[in-house]
């Protein structure tokens, strides 16, 4: 299922990294002085393309621009979105193009520690510079991974602001967001979680109240919305065009593993203002998707597109307001 407003289906571009994820899993509580008894995993990762995924199980049109490596491995990353109905023609294939991430987890399924190794994107960043502005004026929103070249980065957010694009900026960690800060204010959304907002900001968040105020401040400078994510609290978020505040707690799940539920989070909320919703049940979506992810040991739970097909919130069309 993909959902349109009238006769058009919206297309929405990813623009990110690819990651293969290797997993380990204690039994219990992580011993950082002896071995850990357990079992380790292998999953396809990455801040874009879980986006990407997330997306196209919800039921949106995307396609997904990144690297991966010119391997069987890379293969099987473009055929499991391929599969799904996201588009990957435009995937560079080199080597190294994908990163690695290694994430211990305890028997909670909490992330403990983890080692990141980045990819080779050079290939990636110059089709990016010579297809850009295409690849934007042709797109209904864009999502795009921060932590590409910054040349990259600005090109997109230009391209985005004269075709008149909403752009959606994501982080896969927090120097990054530390080095881009101006950037917020061009987006069309900005989601952080409450570590974020209080070491970029330098404040103190110890209330739903004060994340709320602190997701109005965000906007002092132009940004259209924001949402804060406060783990097992919810979420806070603020609308600059109606002065509006807002507050979705979070659903009760079982806790498998929570790596990947902030890209699904960010996934469901910009699915659903794509596709006309308001903010506050955009980010009612993200929530969801959120929630399925972290029952799952997945960066994304495959089970989302059956889940979507059974949530009125994820149903039929949708007229743009």
């Amino acid at each position: 299922m993909q959902l349109k407003v009238g006769d058009f289906t919206l297309a929405i571009t990813v623009i990110g990294t690819v990651f293969v994820d290797i997993k380990g899993y204690a039994n219990g509580k992580v011993n950082s002085d002896t071995k850990n008894v357990g079992h380790v995993e292998f999953a396809h990762g990455g801040v874009g393309r879980n986006v990407a995924e997330a997306i196209g199980r919800a039921g949106g049109s995307v396609e997904f621009i990144s690297s991966v490596a010119n391997t069987a491995q890379g293969e099987e990353v473009a055929a499991r979105l391929e599969s799904i109905g996201i588009k990957t023609s435009r995937m560079v294939k080199t080597d190294n193009g994908m990163g690695q991430w290694l994430a211990i987890l305890d028997g909670a399924g909490s992330l403990v520690a983890s080692v990141s190794q980045k990819p080779d994107l050079s290939k990636l960043e110059d089709l990016l510079l010579r297809q850009g502005e295409e690849i934007v004026k042709n797109s209904d929103a864009v999502v795009v991974e921060l932590d590409l070249n910054d040349l990259v980065v600005q090109a997109i957010f230009a391209w985005a602001k004269q075709y008149n694009v909403p752009v959606y900026g994501i982080v896969g960690n927090l120097d990054v967001l530390m080095g881009k800060r101006s950037l917020i204010d061009d987006m069309a959304m900005f989601i952080c979680n409450q570590q974020e907002v209080e070491e970029v900001y330098g404040i103190s968040i110890t209330s739903i109240e004060e994340a709320k105020l602190a997701a109005r401040d965000l906007t002092a400078g132009g940004l259209k919305t924001s949402v804060i994510t406060m783990g097992a609290q919810g979420s806070v978020f603020y609308n600059r065009a109606t002065d509006a505040f807002g507050y979705v707690p979070v659903v009760p799940t079982k806790v498998i593993d929570t790596t990947g539920a902030g890209d699904s989070f960010f996934a469901g909320t910009v699915f659903g203002l794509v596709h006309g919703h308001s903010l506050q049940q955009a980010v009612e979506c993200g929530t969801h998707l959120a929630s399925w992810t972290i029952a799952s040991k997945e960066a994304v739970d495959p089970l989302i597109s059956k889940y979507v097909q059974e949530h009125p919130l994820f149903q039929g069309d949708v007229v743009l307001k």
